[in-house]
């Protein structure tokens, strides 16, 4: 699945492209159009107010209190993980929970799992055998024309690194997800890159703190379409650990799972 020069394409340009086809995402895909199309009250009911730990809940565009999104970001979304059971999160998403979740996350997994056994980073494949589990954010992007302004430095989502060991989209992902990555003379410059029918993987900041900066987390961002008429939807699995964990972090000493959201919060 992940080769060796696979493993190095990852440290050298920041990302790789898995060999590997994107899964299909409809059963998702519907799940989350039917909860965006509900009431706000509705919604609301969901915030993540009400579950406490990561991501896990529904954020929108405007809010003031998100752990996931900037205020001016143009975008709602919704975080569903394995840090809860599937009861606690709308009924829209119980189909997805109870069915195709275990097969996309065993994928997710297993490519993770091949990564790391070739990047061969001291404790990090125990680390993850060890406290790792998935949540998927999924991210659901309005017509541009509804809105009269845009996210900082003229874009859709504002750019940022995650918060994850790695992040994947298993359905692929277009264009319009750019990557900071470094050009010929050393500058940084914002690419697209070609995974439309790929996985397309890249580390958060987990890694960075873990690997002391020699594999960095990759700044992101999504450019404002070409077609002001079009919704996007995008679906992508972070890599984070379990609550109530405590670890030993690499130059830090002993961490627990809420001291590391803290450090990475502290970021922005």
């Amino acid at each position: 699945m992940i080769d060796r020069q696979r493993a190095d394409q990852l440290k050298s340009r920041g990302y790789l492209v898995a060999s590997l086809a994107a899964l299909d995402r409809s059963e998702l895909l519907d799940a989350f159009r039917t909860f965006i199309h509900r009431s706000r009250s509705y919604q609301l009911r969901f915030l993540q107010k009400q579950y406490g730990y990561a991501y896990d809940g529904f954020s929108f565009y405007g809010q003031t209190d998100s752990s996931h999104q900037a205020e001016d970001d143009l975008i709602s979304t919704f975080v569903l993980s394995e840090f809860y059971s599937a009861d606690r999160y709308p009924e829209e998403f119980l189909g997805f929970l109870k069915g195709s979740w275990k097969e996309v996350a065993e994928t997710v997994r297993s490519l993770e799992t091949a990564l790391l056994t070739q990047l061969d980073i001291p404790g990090l494949l125990d680390f993850y055998h060890g406290n790792a589990g998935h949540m998927v954010s999924n991210n659901y992007y309005p017509p541009l024309q509804q809105f009269t302004s845009t996210a900082a430095d003229n874009t859709r989502l504002s750019a940022h690194p995650d918060a994850s060991l790695f992040t994947v989209f298993p359905f692929g992902i277009d264009e319009e997800l750019e990557l900071q990555v470094t050009g010929e003379d050393g500058e940084s410059v914002w690419q697209s890159v070609d995974a439309a029918d790929s996985i397309l993987v890249y580390p958060g900041y987990l890694m960075e703190m873990w690997t002391h900066g020699a594999i960095k987390a990759m700044n992101h961002r999504v450019r404002l379409s070409d077609n002001r008429a079009a919704e996007r939807f995008t679906f992508s699995f972070f890599s984070l650990p379990f609550p109530l964990r405590e670890f030993e972090m690499p130059g830090r000493g002993l961490m627990t799972s809420e001291a590391y959201f803290e450090a990475y919060g502290a970021l922005f």
